[in-house]
C-alpha cells in the first residue's frame, strides 16, 4: 500500500526538484517521512522551512493518492525538515468515499517555466484558487496590472543574476541543475535544460565558468526575461509563516492551491528569489501591502504549451 501511494505521491513538486523525502512504512496503516541531509538547501533555506513545506506538498500528495484508494491518511507533524530528521508520522484508515479527480490532477500538474500565451487568468478561476487558500487561512491575492506584473517578472531576473553572482549560492544551486538531458534521466532529480528552457552547454558555461561569462550577462538576462514573456497573471500568497508546523500546512495549502489551477488548465512558475532575498521581499511587500501576515509565495500563472515534466527518483528510492 506505502509503495503505491509513494509512487503516486513522487510526482509532487520540491525546492529545485530536491525531493528530499524518505518514507518508511512500519506496517500496513502506519508511515513515519525523514529528510535526507544530503537533499537540504544550508545556504537558500538555512532554517529549512521551505524543505519542511515540501514535505507538507508531499504528504498532501500521499493524502490525494490514498483518497483515490479508499483510504484516509492522517498525519502528524513531528519536527522540521533537517539532517536525516524525522518529520512526519501517518496513519492510513478505512474512508466511506473515494476521490479519483484530485490524483487526476496530481498526475496532469506541472511547473511550466515556459513563455506564457499572454491571456490573463479569469476573475472565477482566481476566485476558486482564493476559496482554496482561504481554507487553510491563507489569503490568495492576483493582479493582471499589465504595469505591475512587468515590475514583478523584472523584480524576479533581477533577484536571480544578483543571487547567483554569490559563489555559496551558486554552488549549491549548481549541484541541482543538470546540463543534459542524459543527465537529467540518470540522477532523476534537479533541473533539466528542456524544463528550464535553456541550452544544456549556455547553463554549464553560467555555471562552471561565471566569471568569464559576466559581461554579457545583460544579455543572459534578456534572454531569461524571453522565458517569462506572455505573463499576464501573478499572485502571490500571504499567511502564517513563522513556526514549523505553519510551513508544513503552507505546503498542504499549496499542493490543493495548484491542484485547482491545474484542473482549470492553468500553468503556474513560483518565484523563489524574491521571497528568500530580503531586499527584493520588502520591495514587494512595500508595493503590495499584504497587512500583518508576511508573504511566502510569489508566482507567475497563466497558460503555456503543455510543459515538459521534470525527472523524478523512482518510489525504490524515497522508501526505507
Amino acid at each position: 500500500m506505502w509503495a503505491d501511494l509513494v509512487e503516486q505521491a513522487r510526482r509532487a513538486p520540491s525546492p529545485h526538484n530536491t525531493q528530499p523525502w524518505l518514507v518508511e512504512a512500519l506496517d500496513e496503516q502506519r508511515a513515519t517521512v525523514y529528510t535526507r541531509a544530503e537533499r537540504l538547501l544550508p545556504v537558500e533555506d538555512p532554517d529549512y522551512a521551505f524543505l519542511t513545506c515540501g514535505v507538507g506538498i508531499f504528504v498532501e500528495a500521499l493524502r490525494v493518492a490514498a483518497a483515490a484508494r479508499g483510504a484516509e491518511l492522517r498525519d502528524e507533524l513531528v519536527g522540521p525538515a533537517g539532517e536525516d530528521a524525522l518529520v512526519a508520522r501517518l496513519e492510513l484508515t478505512e474512508a466511506t468515499t473515494r476521490d479519483d479527480e484530485a490524483l487526476v490532477q496530481l498526475r496532469r500538474r506541472r511547473t511550466s517555466r515556459l513563455p506564457y500565451d499572454g491571456r490573463p487568468v479569469p476573475e472565477d478561476v482566481l476566485a476558486t484558487l482564493v476559496a482554496e487558500a482561504s481554507g487553510f487561512g491563507h489569503a490568495f491575492r492576483a493582479s493582471a496590472d499589465p504595469a505591475f506584473v512587468r515590475w514583478v517578472v523584472e523584480l524576479n531576473a533581477a533577484t536571480l543574476f544578483y543571487d547567483l553572482a554569490e559563489d555559496d549560492r551558486r554552488a549549491e544551486i549548481r549541484h541541482w541543475t543538470r546540463t543534459s538531458e542524459g543527465e537529467a534521466r540518470a540522477k532523476a532529480d534537479g533541473f533539466s535544460p528542456r524544463c528550464m528552457g535553456f541550452n544544456g552547454l549556455l547553463i554549464r558555461a553560467f555555471f562552471d565558468h561565471h566569471r568569464l561569462v559576466r559581461p554579457v550577462e545583460p544579455l543572459l538576462r534578456r534572454v531569461y526575461l524571453r522565458q517569462t514573456r506572455g505573463t499576464a497573471t501573478v499572485g502571490w500568497v500571504a499567511g502564517p509563516w513563522g513556526s514549523p508546523q505553519q510551513w508544513y500546512d503552507a505546503g498542504r495549502m499549496l499542493l490543493r492551491l495548484w491542484l485547482a489551477a491545474t484542473r482549470h488548465r492553468v500553468v503556474l512558475q513560483p518565484f523563489g528569489s524574491v521571497i528568500t532575498n530580503p531586499t527584493a521581499h520588502a520591495r514587494l511587500e512595500e508595493r503590495i501591502q499584504p497587512g500583518e501576515q508576511p508573504v511566502w509565495l510569489l508566482l507567475r500563472l497563466g497558460y503555456s504549451p503543455e510543459p515538459p515534466q521534470s525527472a523524478r527518483l523512482p518510489a525504490k528510492e524515497l522508501l526505507r
